[in-house]
């Protein structure tokens, strides 16, 4: 059994005894020695604009720990560059090391627990990769983790965490990692309203049954670009960028927050991406894993199921 399976487990003992009233993570942090994450309290401005590069991505966190914020130290940013337009060649870049945002950032909260705003411009992004950047297009994406360090040494980030603990569907959401994407902003009345779907495409594993054709209402999401839509438990999310269709990370499948060995999460195909005209939204594809990174609950269900979906406006 991994890491992942052997975490997800530990945690959903604990979460089963919860009630309602509890805070998941009071009852996590006091049971466990190991425990901290940064919530997402939320999501400010989760992409960059192509060619406006003082636009920024920035996220709400609250630190929490065993000693309430008493341990926490600093956050380390990590940023990689994924170049999903092949058109002019691709340029991707490894995840590098950002800078690290102090704890002394953070102020005491609503929750009596640090509060902060990690903010991070395009520019910066791309002078850290040092990237061309002419060669950035709408549709490309910078991967931002934050790896959280408290004073006793200990770090906490995508590896430590579990289904509930990494998608913003359960209490804890605390994904350590966001996707931004590079988007040219698109009207609000675009990629919105009644759509027929269907499945066009999908991988022979059928343990995961999405009804294969249906309607749904999609609409505008809080920022640029975003759209929400229904199809999973949680609600797809997905962003236009370009002629790119980007879904969500980490989105919840079937919301079992308190039983999270079980905890099906979905996520973006890393090697297809649905494609639009951003200016014609009679129709379009999206590309979904459902199980992403191997969050696909247990037995059966280990294996990632790719669907290629198509949109049609009523």
């Amino acid at each position: 059994m991994n890491l992942k399976k052997i975490i997800a487990l530990f945690i959903v003992i604990l979460s089963l005894s919860c009630s309602d009233d509890e805070k998941a993570i009071d009852i996590v942090l006091e049971q466990v020695e190991r425990g901290a994450v940064l919530r997402n309290i939320d999501r400010i401005s989760p992409n960059f604009e192509h060619n406006n590069f003082q636009s920024v991505f920035a996220v709400e966190l609250e630190e929490q720990d065993i000693e309430e914020g008493g341990i926490f130290d600093f956050v380390r940013l990590h940023i990689a560059y994924a170049d999903r337009t092949p058109e002019n060649g691709i340029n991707s870049v490894s995840e590098q090391v950002l800078r690290d945002v102090p704890s002394t950032d953070f102020q005491i909260g609503p929750d009596a627990l640090p509060r902060g705003i990690i903010q991070v411009s395009y520019q910066e992004a791309i002078d850290a990769l040092n990237l061309n950047q002419n060669s950035i297009l709408p549709g490309d994406q910078f991967d931002l983790r934050m790896e959280l360090t408290l004073t006793d040494g200990r770090t906490f980030s995508t590896e430590n965490g579990s289904a509930s603990i990494l998608t913003d569907f359960c209490f804890f959401k605390s994904p350590y990692r966001y996707v931004v994407n590079v988007i040219e902003p698109i009207a609000d009345d675009l990629f919105t309203g009644s759509y027929n779907y269907e499945i066009i495409s999908s991988d022979s594993n059928p343990n995961f049954g999405i009804a294969e054709q249906g309607v749904v209402f999609i609409r505008v999401g809080n920022t640029p670009n975003v759209r929400l839509t229904g199809i999973v438990a949680e609600g797809l999310e997905f962003t236009v960028a370009g002629t790119n269709v980007h879904p969500k990370i980490y989105q919840s499948f079937n919301l079992f927050c308190r039983e999270s060995a079980l905890h099906i999460l979905t996520g973006p195909d890393e090697q297809n991406f649905g494609q639009v005209n951003d200016i014609d939204d009679t129709a379009f594809d999206l590309d979904l894993v459902v199980g992403y990174e191997g969050w696909g609950g247990t037995g059966d269900f280990d294996a990632p199921t790719r669907y290629k979906i198509r949109f049609s406006k009523q």
